[in-house]
């Protein structure tokens, strides 16, 4: 793997980003990493703000464990670290985990909480979700689609099951645009990618 890359909380929802995020990752194109602290915050945000329920956490986190039984970073290789990180105290926690995992990129909302002087020294770069994913859809895009489209398969399942109208992988792509926090270029690079045939996969 060329890189690696940490999940901040504030990525894992809406659900539209976290999808996202979950196909960059499946590219292999990277590691990717979270800690228990990470999960943990998003799981309380997301059900305080009526969001999900304590069940659709615990679903959402063991399969996210499965998928990716490395991501999870130890609180014992990155506590000690904690105090001597200089950026938001709030997002300290984040930083160690990442300097301690020598990771790339933190993938967060929350630019602010990792300003440069803070990052400084440790070869880690914050990107907000919509540069990560395009940088990842330029590295793989026929591995990405093909996982976008398999994730879209699923969601059309489900919408179906609950008696909603599907929606296309094209319109998934599009609504990216949409979201509470909006991914415009991974939304215009993936609806080109999704229309070049050289991407075209039989997923039966």
């Amino acid at each position: 793997m060329s890189f690696s890359a940490i999940y901040d909380a504030n990525v894992l929802f809406p659900f539209e980003v976290r999808d996202i995020l979950m196909v960059a990752a499946r590219t292999s194109a990277f590691a990717v990493y979270w800690t228990e602290a990470i999960l943990d915050e998003a799981t309380r945000n997301l059900i305080a703000k009526g969001l999900a329920t304590n069940d659709n956490m615990t679903r959402m986190v063991a399969k996210m464990k499965e998928l990716y039984p490395e991501a999870t970073i130890p609180l014992a290789d990155y506590e000690e670290l904690i105090p001597v990180m200089t950026n938001n105290a709030k997002d300290r926690h984040v930083l160690a985990a990442a300097v301690a995992k020598k990771i790339n990129v933190i993938v967060t909302h929350n630019l602010k909480h990792f300003p440069d002087a803070a990052l400084d020294g440790y070869d880690i770069e914050a990107q907000l979700p919509d540069e990560f994913v395009r940088h990842v859809l330029d590295l793989a895009p026929g591995t990405f689609v093909h996982f976008f489209r398999v994730q879209a398969s699923l969601r059309q399942k489900s919408a179906l099951v609950r008696g909603r109208t599907p929606l296309t992988a094209e319109e998934i792509a599009a609504d990216l645009i949409r979201t509470e926090l909006p991914m415009p270029n991974t939304s215009a690079y993936l609806l080109d990618c999704l229309a070049n045939p050289r991407y075209a996969f039989d997923l039966s």
